[in-house]
């Protein structure tokens, strides 16, 4: 159900608040240039009446030298107004991304495991630009053409009452279109901010998959599925133009009615001697006058009806509830020494009836690596994503020294923990800076040693700037081995007590895998470890292997006594190690 109109535009003119003095500011001058342009109408009266005459020559001098006036007040009014106005839009648009960045920031990985990046993305740019039309064009056009509508109709009324009511027996139908095509706008929009983020997340998809998409020869597919979104989005944003086009000669044609009327019964009462012509004139050319705010209020209309579709979308991810949250009372977290504790812990994700892990308990102590095993949807990762609360379990405690981590702060518990994945994220910045991400006024030396530790100084100093190369969007220019001494780098450098590896060996050729092990070994060195291993042949030396199924822990032990006790870890261990002897012997035979 849609939220009411005046509610969201109540929210957004809240935003204003913060700007209510050069606000007013720009009233006054919206003011002055209505009083201007009434002014302007009115004088027409004297001109004719007694200048053009010849009753009152001197004003044939005079009135000239108002007008310039007037322009020059009207102008620097306008100035004054349009500028103003445009620098509150421009602020409030800066607070509404920058809100709209931070909530996003502050989710946790839940939020995003179902929605579409590009979907978010076409909030965060093309929703809130149609926000700024109704903030800053549409509210100027209100303001300051309802201001000159008051100006202008007391000239109408002081010169001629009756005249001016029969001018405004146009305005109640006036009312009916601007309304009906302020509906349809804003279900046009809203239709066409839909296709925009359909069309968004397809390019975002297809540009990040290009390789699987030239792969497998699915560039016309791919092509098609464009088309059909940008057909879509085409044929919503006709539907915006064809209310715009048709508002305008609907509301020209009641004013034509209006002007008409006044022109017929202020004719008669001029040909009969009752009113002069001058007054007719200036009257006319005040209604005149009147009736163009009036149509730009319909346009401005159609402005606000596409920035309220807009903001609809914006306050739904503005108002989602933000699940994990440092509590009031939460404290530092005192630098870690003795154990991380999972007690009956359990995951299921909303709108998900079977829990991702179901009462799981084990304690990893100080120092200890403890390696986690499963099969695929076990729940490794979930089980590790918690322990830096990139989501909160459903039930449970994990408690770190004792303290729950949600009576930890965010900040200080993930200061304590280094995190290295299978999928390696850069940014498209320098080497220098990726290793050195979230830590400021590093020595270049911490970074030199950590790299040459990570085995990664090498291919460093090869590439074209060495430190100072920038590795593209996500390390385009970089191998996976690259990439992801670069990530153990960067842990190193954190230099956290607390270490979470998650596959970071999978998908390795065999010598960038050796070079990724060995910094791997370096990073461990003094460090508690908690490691997910899709290689089971790279934890036999854990202290502890942990064995997660259908999101329960089964079994526990030593590499050696999980082999003895069989199950699970002894079934996927065989069938790795049979795996391995085949491609052994595959090789082998391939060599001869």
């Amino acid at each position: 159900m849609a939220t009411s109109s005046t509610y969201l535009y109540k929210r957004l003119l809240g935003f204003l608040t913060p700007y209510k003095g050069r606000l007013s500011i720009a009233v006054v001058c919206m003011v002055i240039l209505a009083a201007c342009t009434a002014a302007m109408a009115y004088m027409l009266k004297p001109v004719l009446d007694e200048a053009l005459t010849g009753t009152n020559q001197e004003l044939i001098y005079i009135i000239p030298a108002l007008i310039i006036g007037l322009y020059l007040i009207k102008g620097a009014a306008y100035f004054g107004q349009a500028y103003t106005m445009g620098y509150i839009g421009q602020r409030v648009i800066f607070d509404l991304r920058n809100m709209l960045y931070k909530q996003l920031t502050d989710q946790s990985l839940a939020f995003f495991a179902h929605r579409k990046t590009g979907e978010l993305l076409a909030r965060l740019s093309y929703d809130v630009t149609l926000v700024q039309s109704a903030v800053s064009t549409a509210v100027t056009a209100l303001m300051r053409d309802a201001i000159s509508i008051v100006f202008l109709l007391g000239v109408i009324f002081v010169q001629d009452w009756l005249l001016a009511l029969i001018a405004m027996l146009v305005f109640p139908a006036i009312i009916y279109p601007i309304a009906r095509f302020g509906r349809k706008m804003r279900h046009a929009t809203l239709d066409g901010q839909a296709a925009m983020g359909d069309l968004t997340s397809l390019l975002e998809e297809t540009v990040g998959g290009i390789r699987v998409v030239k792969a497998f020869g699915m560039e016309e597919y791919e092509r098609g599925r464009f088309r059909k979104f940008t057909g879509d989005f085409m044929s919503h944003q006709l539907k915006v133009f064809k209310v715009n086009a048709l508002s305008f000669p609907i509301m020209e044609l009641l004013a034509g009615f209006g002007i008409a009327g006044v022109l017929l019964y202020g004719g008669l009462r001029v040909s009969s001697g009752e009113t002069t012509a001058g007054t007719l004139v200036s009257f006319l050319a005040a209604v005149i006058m009147l009736y163009e705010p009036v149509k730009r209020l319909s346009r401005a209309n159609n402005d606000i009806q596409q920035g309220l579709a807009a903001s609809e979308r914006i306050f739904e991810v503005l108002d989602e509830p933000v699940d994990v949250e440092d509590s009031r009372q939460a404290a530092e977290m005192k630098p870690f020494t003795q154990s991380i504790h999972f007690e009956n812990l359990q995951l299921t994700y909303p709108g998900t009836d079977k829990p991702v892990l179901d009462a799981v308990n084990f304690t990893v102590h100080a120092g200890e690596v403890v390696a986690l095993v499963g099969r695929s949807g076990a729940g490794k990762t979930s089980l590790v994503n918690m322990v830096p609360r990139f989501i909160d379990a459903s039930a449970g405690h994990i408690l770190i020294d004792g303290m729950d981590v949600r009576d930890l702060t965010q900040q200080s518990l993930r200061s304590q923990i280094a995190l290295v994945t299978q999928e390696i994220i850069l940014f498209n910045d320098t080497v220098l800076n990726n290793i050195a991400y979230g830590l400021g006024g590093v020595d270049f030396a911490q970074v030199e040693a950590v790299s040459r530790a990570a085995n990664a100084h090498e291919f460093i100093e090869k590439l074209p700037d060495g430190y100072n190369t920038v590795v593209g969007e996500r390390g385009a220019i970089l191998s996976g081995g690259q990439r992801q001494r670069l990530s153990l780098a960067r842990a190193l450098l954190k230099d956290a007590p607390i270490l979470i590896l998650d596959e970071a060996t999978s998908a390795l050729d065999t010598e960038s895998e050796r070079l990724v092990q060995q910094a791997i070994d370096r990073l461990m060195q003094g460090r508690t470890v908690m490691v997910i291993a899709h290689r089971l042949s790279t934890i036999r030396h854990a202290d502890r292997i942990i064995v997660l199924d259908q999101g329960k822990l089964v079994q526990s032990g030593s590499h050696n006594e999980l082999l003895a006790e069989g199950g699970i870890y002894a079934e996927l261990y065989h069938l790795q190690f049979e795996s391995h002897s085949a491609d052994i012997l595959l090789n082998s035979s391939s060599g001869d």
